[in-house]
């Protein structure tokens, strides 16, 4: 009787991810806008979302999108109309609906190229203005809350968000960001009047 019932919940198991499998692994990072819109049909981008995207972009003065598909919400931000995706978030449709691990799983497997792996890092949310011990608390605090990361071979970023979200994101995202920060900074430095 035990047998059977391991042998049931093997089987339903395998069901379930095949399942999460088709549902989210068909959006992949590095892909363009129009692969996307093959795949989901039209962007929902709606009046909700593009205050997200003001708000709250995935990267700053990218063009950004918004798809639902069989409850879940994908955010991608391209950097130009016909460029790649350079950062992706996965969330579940339902709010504060835990992703589970065969869905990361799932997930990073659809976004591992063939010759590609991932690895697991330390958190290290490049944004943060910690240095030093503050930066390694940071990274224990992170850690025991539920982010984790994990890095692509080619350099690419995976990101569990607090069990919420997923991002995915390629590292021409960090280095156009890198690229504004030191535009602002350069601006602002020749703005300042000779005294």
């Amino acid at each position: 009787m035990m047998a059977a019932s391991n042998s049931r919940m093997k089987i339903l198991r395998t069901f379930l991810i095949t399942i999460v499998g088709c549902s989210v692994a068909d959006a992949r990072i590095g892909e363009t806008a129009i692969q996307f819109a093959d795949r989901y049909g039209s962007p929902k981008d709606t009046p909700a979302a593009k205050v997200m995207d003001k708000n709250f972009p995935l990267v700053q003065g990218a063009i950004h999108h918004s798809y639902e598909y069989q409850g879940w919400k994908i955010r991608a931000a391209f950097l130009q109309l016909d460029g790649p995706a350079v950062r992706m978030d996965f969330q579940k449709d339902r709010p504060i609906a835990p992703i589970t691990d065969y869905e990361l799983q799932t997930i990073a497997s659809a976004n591992t190229p063939t010759g590609m792996s991932w690895q697991k890092i330390v958190y290290d949310n490049v944004d943060s203005p910690n240095k030093g011990l503050a930066k390694v608390s940071e990274a224990v605090l992170r850690g025991a809350a539920g982010q984790k990361m994990w890095r692509r071979s080619d350099g690419a970023i995976l990101w569990l968000r607090s069990n919420l979200i997923v991002r995915l994101d390629l590292p021409m995202a960090r280095d156009y960001e890198k690229q504004l920060k030191l535009n602002k900074e350069q601006k602002d430095r020749a703005s300042v009047p000779s005294f």
